[in-house]
């Protein structure tokens, strides 16, 4: 029961997943994918409409049109971008919606109990990249779906066809997510030794630096004069963990993550370099390395969970190229560090300078 219940409050992987998967730079590959899938799955309804066994009533092959359309729109979304985290939620809900509907009006039932089989697919990628509750809500819809369908083959006489097919389908959509999870789980493992954090989907520590570095070399082209480097640090998290529990600290830290990134500009570096502290990097054409760290810390004061930062920044004028960026790097994240510890000591809630 102790597993369960961890299991139920671990917040959803998709940002590190996301993050994870472009870095190993598979995410286009793996969107093209989601978009063909999603093309095959709004074929089958629009291909049933043309057959004599496919839906015959007005109702019946208006949800299938529709069905076909939400398809059609959710699978541009695929090929043309990778998608939000609020935009995947929807996807799985529209997804999930599109399924059982299509499921339900085929006339013959062993036809729409086989059709069940198509929650699999989409069991596996919400249990790949979102939380416990997304993924009961699917199974929840292919048991209610595949069970009216199942009732309606016995009903017909043929009990044990019914069952079969349903044991049959069972298996298929419960062993997908399980296996998707399994293979979540040894990816969190390999991101950990990478330069992903597993939790939130920001770069680590060694990301961090390597992200920089690439952001400037010189054959990347001309960049802004300015390097600004922020730490942000989490005020009173400690009592947050022992007092609301990790989970909920958990939670937190992905929200504050995901306030950083609509806070930056591109092509900003962020990384989560310790259990509450994170640091951002952005190459900007004006020195307004204040308005950095007031945005910064503005950002995480507004995210959900009663939380603060303490936050400190440094600038650095790129007037040549720099001999040594590591160099360069660790002595502008000691420098914000050191302001990071004065806004901190000042009452936390506000930023330093370096």
């Amino acid at each position: 029961m102790q597993r369960i219940r961890h299991w139920w409050r671990q917040p959803d992987s998709y940002h590190w997943l996301s993050g994870y998967l472009a870095y190993r730079n598979v995410r286009g590959f793996t969107r093209k994918m989601m978009g063909a899938i999603v093309v095959v799955l709004g074929a089958v309804p629009g291909l049933m409409l043309l057959s004599p066994s496919g839906p015959s009533g007005f109702l019946s092959r208006a949800v299938s049109v529709l069905v076909v359309a939400f398809c059609a729109v959710l699978a541009i979304v695929w090929f043309t971008r990778w998608p939000s985290r609020e935009q995947s939620v929807a996807f799985s809900i529209i997804a999930n919606l599109c399924i059982a509907a299509s499921c339900l009006v085929w006339p013959n039932p062993l036809i729409g109990l086989l059709g069940c089989i198509a929650f699999a697919a989409l069991a596996g990628y919400v249990a790949f990249f979102h939380s416990g509750h997304l993924l009961l809500m699917v199974l929840a819809t292919a048991a209610v779906t595949s069970s009216v369908r199942t009732l309606e083959i016995a009903r017909s006489g043929d009990v044990f066809l019914a069952i079969v097919a349903l044991l049959l389908i069972g298996i298929g959509v419960l062993a997908v997510p399980f296996s998707a999870q399994v293979l979540v789980h040894l990816l969190g493992d390999d991101a950990l030794q990478s330069h992903t954090d597993s939790l939130t989907g920001l770069r680590n520590r060694r990301g961090f630096y390597r992200a920089v570095r690439e952001l400037l070399r010189p054959a990347a082209g001309p960049r802004p004069p300015y390097l600004m480097v922020a730490m942000i640090d989490l005020d009173r998290f400690k009592n947050v963990n022992d007092t609301r529990g990790h989970a909920t600290g958990d939670r937190i830290l992905v929200a504050v993550a995901a306030s950083l990134r609509r806070a930056t500009h591109k092509p900003a570096v962020i990384a989560r370099v310790g259990g509450e502290e994170f640091l951002v990097a952005e190459v900007v054409r004006y020195d307004d390395a204040d308005a950095m760290a007031e945005r910064l810390r503005a950002a995480v004061a507004q995210t959900d969970g009663g939380i603060t930062a303490s936050v400190g920044v440094a600038c650095h004028v790129l007037d040549t190229d720099p001999d040594d960026t590591r160099a360069l790097l660790t002595e502008l994240v000691e420098a914000a560090d050191t302001a990071m510890y004065r806004a901190k000591r000042s009452g936390g809630n506000q930023f330093r300078r370096a």
